[in-house]
């Protein structure tokens, strides 16, 4: 069985646990271990969400908390003498009695891990194999205690083997630790967007007859807004349709783009509707600023847009990013953010170009993703 400490809801934007946790639950039971978030159900006993696939709650200190509220309140929390002594024997107690429930005589336990601060809770298998992925840093959300800081050198010190999704990420990891990090990076299902089928336009997206310009991803204080802003305002000749959960720190700027006539925001969609979106889309944006999340990021949203055949127009957010520039059209000031739209625009119909987007893609798929991590547990076991 593999267990893998989640650090989003299951019910959430579909990412790369999702994706791995889908693929293991092919040949064997996945037990998915999700901090206790608002707005979703906390589930003690394990559920199964999908074949094979079982969800269980735990308790954290949700120290990146869409509400800023929750985030000081715990932060303040963490400091009470006691109380993380308490939190972590409460864990450890469900950890344990999840196991119990559905794990099969005699069967062996290996743990992928995305939230380190679960870490400690791979002492209730004993010798059990760990890999750590390390998919975004661990620090570019919110302000954490110092202590945290530790747990995660910690983590990187217990772990059987080390992935990252970026060079970035990678050397942060050797930074703290000097151990080897094997580079696995994000991939697509690509048969999803790829295949060939007429995908009915959803009503939400601008009538036929212009072009439009696709964000696909979270709606968070990392996206550049006064960037859109500029390109809505030069291209008013192109619609740019945003579509993911919008956080709630990025209110003020979203309804400043709306009074654009071009832009329309439309909310998260769920993950088997995007296809259908991407597949009316004639560029595919990732308008990120510069910050130590972004740095880190190896984008989901570019492989997606590559499968469906749309170009890529990115800002220069990542040192990593140079690693795609020959699928990427990548902007380093607003007039050549402008100037690419135009040209990704020209290439939607380009035939060679498209079958280098999707060979790239194809290139990337999550099937290949997911046998590396097979691989690195079964030679942990």
């Amino acid at each position: 069985m593999i267990v893998i400490f989640a650090e989003i809801a299951w019910e959430d934007l579909h990412q790369r646990p999702q994706h791995l946790a889908t693929r293991f639950a092919k040949s064997e039971r996945v037990l998915w271990v999700e901090p206790a978030t608002l707005g979703h159900r906390f589930v003690h006993a394990p559920v199964e969400v999908r074949p094979n696939i079982f969800k269980t709650t735990i308790p954290m200190f949700p120290f990146n908390a869409r509400n800023r509220r929750i985030r000081k309140t715990a932060y303040v929390a963490s400091h009470v003498p006691g109380l993380r002594q308490l939190l972590g024997a409460l864990q450890e107690m469900f950890l344990r009695d999840a196991l119990r429930r559905i794990l099969p005589v005699h069967d062996s336990v290996s743990f992928l891990v995305h939230n380190f601060q679960m870490m400690p809770l791979v002492k209730t298998a004993s010798n059990a194999p760990v890999v750590y992925d390390y998919i975004d840093d661990a620090f570019g959300f919110s302000d954490v205690p110092a202590y945290v800081h530790r747990d995660w050198v910690d983590a990187l010190g217990r772990a059987s083997f080390l992935t990252a999704t970026s060079p970035v990420l990678a050397a942060r990891i050797r930074e703290a630790r000097d151990r080897d990090v094997i580079l696995v990076p994000n991939g697509v299902e690509y048969e999803r967007f790829a295949t060939p089928v007429h995908h009915p336009r959803p009503a939400d997206l601008p009538s036929p007859g212009r072009p439009v310009v696709g964000y696909v991803g979270s709606v968070y204080p990392w996206i550049d807004f006064d960037l859109l802003s500029d390109a809505a305002e030069k291209l008013a000749g192109m619609e740019f349709v945003i579509i993911g959960r919008e956080h709630p720190d990025v209110l003020r700027q979203l309804n400043e783009l709306r009074r654009f006539p071009n832009v329309r925001v439309l909310g998260m969609k769920p993950y088997a509707e995007i296809p259908a979106y991407l597949s009316h889309i004639d560029a595919g944006i990732i308008p990120f600023r510069t910050t130590r999340l972004t740095e880190g990021v190896n984008p989901v949203k570019l492989y997606e847009y590559s499968a469906a055949g749309v170009t890529t127009v990115a800002t220069d957010f990542s040192p990593d990013t140079l690693a795609f520039a020959d699928i990427v059209l990548i902007a380093h000031t607003r007039d050549e953010f402008a100037d690419h739209l135009r040209t990704a625009i020209a290439r939607r119909n380009n035939h060679e170009w498209v079958a280098a987007l999707r060979a790239f893609a194809r290139a990337n798929d999550w099937e290949q993703r997911s046998a590396s991590f097979s691989r690195l547990l079964a030679h942990t076991l």
